[in-house]
């Protein structure tokens, strides 16, 4: 993979992150936005499943070679992030109930309208050892016995995404015809939700395997294409996102086929973008210094952006109520939020070589 590459698809992820962080924040502080921001949580989903798919696809051909490897960087990437942002959400939960429970539905529950302003952000159970065990383990999501923590939504796309990983490594690495048996008992193990939206993983896997070949293009057509795909991904999202549901719902089988169709047509732009601009950038380093290094700082924090800013934003909102409504406070409160992400990556996300070193000696301790 290119450097050029490397930077853009980092630069996809902070957007993807950055849209459900946008989406979230709205929605809790009743935030008056545009309809195709407000309402993108999902499709920053989405595009978080396209670039997983590309992006395993590449390491798991390019970079681990076995399916141990790919299994340990697998598990490294998962609890750097998961655990903190664990902490983070019983943490947040107890002192937001003892803040202001009647804005977590704990005591008195009078006050509706603070209730309905988190715009479901409170959705689901407290934090509980059976939940929290469920989310560590990533088993969330199977079948329709979903579980789901209080300002924890966000971890809904681990249990997909865990069971991708599986599905990949089981047609990576196993050999001969007995493979495709093996992944369609491990998708029917998961469920029809989790094997649905599986496609969208495999249109990034698709796009990688493209991009391998190398095609070129010139740099004119190049920028032209990118061009009309991404205005053909903007048009798409305003006139198609009425379709839309979010991935984890299962409604009525029409509804549910033109949601996956919006989602499908959604990732196939995206995936045609990234390998155009694979196609035509050159090896020369196409980004200013000074832009990379930033896109790379903020990337490395969007996994703990993503799954822990919910907690944040809602005890925020618990502790100065007087916000809730106002642009000042959901920016203040995104602001801080933002800051809180960035300083937890630093305990987690950015530290996967210590977490990578300490894996390395419990196996050696229990190899010995």
């Amino acid at each position: 993979m290119s450097r050029n590459l490397s930077v853009f698809l980092d630069l996809l992820r902070l957007f993807a992150a950055l849209l459900v962080f946008v989406a979230h924040t709205g929605a809790v502080y009743s935030l008056d936005m545009p309809v195709i921001v407000a309402h993108s949580a999902k499709e920053g989903v989405a595009i978080f499943f396209v670039l997983s798919g590309f992006v395993i696809a590449f390491v798991a051909e390019c970079k681990e070679h076995g399916w141990r490897s790919f299994a340990r960087a697998r598990a490294i990437r998962m609890y750097s992030v998961v655990p903190v942002a664990i902490v983070v959400l019983v943490a947040c939960h107890a002192v937001g109930v003892t803040v202001n429970a009647a804005l977590y539905d704990v005591g008195d529950v009078s006050d509706q309208t603070l209730r309905k302003t988190l715009g479901g952000a409170l959705v689901g159970e407290a934090p509980g050892w059976q939940s929290i065990f469920r989310y560590l383990t990533f088993t969330n999501e199977f079948w329709f016995d979903r579980i789901v923590v209080s300002t924890g939504t966000p971890f809904w796309s681990l249990g997909f995404e865990i069971a991708y990983y599986v599905t990949f490594a089981i047609l990576f690495y196993v050999r001969g015809a007995r493979r495709w048996l093996l992944a369609a008992v491990w998708l029917v193990a998961c469920g029809p939700r989790i094997a649905v939206a599986f496609v969208l993983w495999l249109v990034g896997v698709a796009a990688w395997r493209v991009v391998r070949r190398c095609p070129r293009i010139s740099v004119f057509a190049g920028w032209t294409l990118l061009s009309a795909l991404a205005l053909a991904m903007l048009v798409w999202r305003r006139w198609g996102g009425a379709l839309a549901i979010p991935l984890f719902e299962w409604p009525a089988p029409a509804l549910l086929c033109a949601s996956m169709a919006y989602y499908l047509v959604l990732g196939l732009l995206l995936g045609a973008i990234i390998v155009v601009f694979a196609a035509c950038t050159s090896e020369r380093a196409i980004w200013p210094v000074g832009v990379e290094r930033f896109v790379r700082y903020c990337a490395g924090a969007s996994f703990t952006l993503y799954i822990a800013h919910l907690p944040i934003l809602v005890l925020i909102a618990a502790i100065r109520t007087d916000g809730l409504g106002t642009n000042s406070g959901g920016l203040l409160a995104g602001s801080i939020t933002i800051g809180a992400t960035f300083i937890l990556a630093e305990l987690g996300e950015r530290r996967k070589y210590i977490y990578g070193r300490v894996f390395a000696k419990m196996l050696n301790y229990w190899k010995g």
